[in-house]
């Protein structure tokens, strides 16, 4: 996490704000990419299609399609956020699927957190959001996640 100091009457932000359209005077405290681990399917089937391909006459076609499969991986990745301000909780997930969801601060009614077997030799967790109209917002493979989980829980305090 970097952190950027208040000068001048500028927000002071904790965390990087690449890829975070924000709104006047919000301030960034958690912006996190997903883990690999939530592409497991694809990149499994990157590792299947360069398989298949080495063995015969199609290994060129193998190289190129695991190429395929794995750079969309790379780059759905990179646009993909986790992202807690001051105001509210954001997770964008995808690019061709894309999947977004937003929620003020101030309507988040629980926070639960979990990790599986996997999730812990990997060191990331799965966090589920839910608002007062049993709405939910899950973020699997979130790196830190109970970190995660207390930066909402202080922000939550200011509007108690």
């Amino acid at each position: 996490m970097s952190g950027e100091t208040a000068t001048g009457g500028q927000v002071e932000h904790h965390a990087e704000t690449d890829g975070v359209t924000l709104m006047e005077g919000e301030s960034v405290f958690e912006n996190r990419r997903p883990s690999w681990t939530l592409w497991w399917k694809q990149i499994g089937l990157a590792v299947l299609v360069l398989l298949a391909g080495i063995g015969g006459d199609a290994a060129i076609g193998g190289i190129v399609g695991a190429g395929l499969v794995f750079g969309y991986v790379v780059f759905s990745r990179a646009q993909s956020r986790y992202i807690v301000t001051d105001e509210r909780i954001k997770g964008k997930i995808g690019v061709l699927s894309k999947e977004e969801m937003e929620y003020r601060i101030a309507d988040i009614r629980s926070i639960g957190s979990s990790q599986s077997i996997f999730e812990r030799l990997v060191g990331h967790g799965t966090i589920e959001f839910q608002s007062g109209a049993n709405n939910k917002l899950i973020w699997h493979g979130v790196p830190e996640y109970k970190e995660v989980t207390n930066t909402v829980r202080e922000q939550q305090r200011q509007y108690e």
